[in-house]
């Protein structure tokens, strides 16, 4: 379909899409000549719009859209039949539709017909029935949608489709179905089950899928329009979306990489033990400090009441002298723990630091005695 320096080439398009479109507006346009002159008239629009084509995949997508907005517009234009009504009866009896999928001889579709059969009841239809049944039940589009198409409301696209569906299921009946007429086993299945409604899409769908018709005739392009081969950019666009899912993988793959390495994890422990530890040394600080003000505060208590015992009791000469020879052991004593206390704690900082130590001497004062 494609030339090698990426330029469209209309004709080349048209032999290989026009058997397939013109399957398609042949469900809409039974006149098959009428219908050859539609897809004819559609690729001359894509010609004149192929502005705004972008992406070479949608190709066939874009040239069934114009194919069948053209089809409706020429119902639209030469039936005489009306798409809006305003019958107030016109609201879809779905009570009476199930009712009658429950029954195995009211559901054709457990029958297998052929293309051609199918395609003779659709075109039993009246114009704006046989729109509705077109694009509800093939083209998938829903109420919604059909109403935007066809100008109509949702309550007579409804209608219209319930209208469209007795009338197949009738002229198949009456006019397809025989003795001879073969059955499908799983559509049987999914009448008993009481899913007989999956059928309608799932038949028409599957038969018309690749439903061609072979045109008589080539693209005839009138010679005042210019053909303009037209050069997709899609290729550039894909190339920047594979650019950055590729960095965006990249950098998923290097986040995971760097915070599953054991080299991390073990920076984080060290990190942990740090801190930890440094907690364990204010902890440690804070505990001696405490430590040192109860024992400056135990010591000037001891002062006090060996200043009293002086006082008070002169006639204890000895035993005041022994007390202060206790006090002063224990003072030298504690004077070298916290030395060695303060010596480790230097040595575990690495911060060196001056001890200075404050020798009290009490001197004893002069016993008068009577």
């Amino acid at each position: 379909m494609m030339q090698k320096n990426n330029n469209l080439d209309w004709q080349k398009v048209y032999s290989n899409y026009s058997p397939k479109l013109l399957g398609i507006c042949r469900r809409y346009i039974q006149d098959i000549y009428t219908a050859e002159d539609i897809v004819q008239d559609s690729f001359i629009t894509a010609i004149q719009k192929n502005d705004q084509l972008n992406d070479e995949k949608a190709l066939f997508g874009w040239l069934k859209k114009i194919v069948v907005n053209n089809a409706l517009q020429h119902i639209r234009k030469h039936s005489k039949d009306t798409f809006i009504t305003t019958e107030p009866s016109e609201i879809p009896d779905t009570y009476s539709e199930m009712d009658n999928h429950l029954l195995e001889e009211k559901n054709v579709f457990i029958y297998d017909f052929t293309n051609e059969e199918l395609l003779s009841s659709i075109d039993s239809l009246p114009p704006h029935h046989k729109s509705v049944f077109n694009l509800y039940f093939i083209e998938n589009h829903s109420h919604a949608e059909i109403s935007g198409l066809l100008g109509i409301t949702v309550n007579t696209s409804k209608s219209h489709l319930l209208r469209a569906k007795k009338a197949v299921q009738n002229y198949l009946l009456n006019n397809v179905v025989n003795h001879n007429t073969p059955k499908k086993k799983m559509a049987h299945l999914l009448v008993i089950l009481g899913l007989g409604g999956l059928l309608w899409a799932q038949t028409f769908q599957s038969k018309f899928l690749n439903f061609t018709i072979q045109p008589s005739k080539k693209l005839q392009i009138p010679s005042d329009i210019e053909i303009n081969n037209l050069k997709f950019s899609s290729s550039n666009k894909t190339w920047k979306k594979n650019v950055i899912v590729g960095v965006t993988i990249l950098i998923i793959i290097v986040a995971s990489i760097f915070l599953l390495n054991p080299k991390n994890s073990s920076f984080i422990t060290i990190n942990d033990s740090t801190v930890s530890s440094n907690l364990t040394n204010q902890k440690i600080e804070t505990k001696e400090n405490q430590i040192n003000r109860n024992e400056t505060i135990s010591n000037s208590n001891l002062e006090q009441n060996i200043n009293q015992d002086q006082i008070y009791s002169p006639n204890n000469n000895h035993e005041n002298s022994s007390k202060i020879q206790v006090y002063e052991e224990e003072k030298s004593l504690k004077s070298k723990q916290n030395l060695k206390k303060t010596m480790i704690k230097d040595s575990v900082k690495e911060v060196p630091q001056k001890v200075i130590v404050v020798k009290k001497i009490i001197k004893r004062d002069t016993i008068f005695v009577d």
